[in-house]
């Protein structure tokens, strides 16, 4: 299966380094679980990319393209990206075809950004609750 013609990456013939089953909620206040089988793999050329293959349980209607912060920060815990990794998804209506979604560099920027925001918002909900 060829990923992207463009950059050549091919499962068939690139290193297959891993393969893991990652859980996150994908809402932070309902308690309904998506799963993802990831597949990290290492070109010839040796760039890296992981595979998200998304899990025919329908995963409660969310996709790895449609991932926000909060669920980067839940699958970081999981799976440790290289910064030049790049992240694919699986289409949910074509299994054969995967798009890339992002690179692992920008997914711990991200995740950087929301720790921050949510500790900055859970200190002035503190000083405000104490007066």
């Amino acid at each position: 299966m060829i990923i992207d013609k463009e950059r050549g990456f091919e499962t068939a013939k690139d290193e297959l380094i891993w393969v893991k089953v990652v859980s996150i909620f994908p809402l932070e206040i309902k308690n309904t679980r998506t799963t993802h089988i990831v597949k990290y793999y290492k070109t010839d050329a040796n760039d890296r990319y992981c595979l998200f293959e998304y899990v025919m349980a329908r995963n409660n209607g969310s996709m790895v393209d449609n991932f926000y912060e909060h669920h980067w920060k839940e699958i970081i815990k999981q799976v440790d990206f290289s910064n030049s990794c790049y992240i694919y998804s699986q289409d949910i209506t074509d299994l054969n075809h995967f798009v890339l979604v992002t690179r692992g560099k920008s997914i711990k920027i991200k995740v950087e950004e929301y720790i921050s925001e949510q500790e900055h918002k859970n200190y002035d909900e503190h000083k405000i609750s104490s007066r």
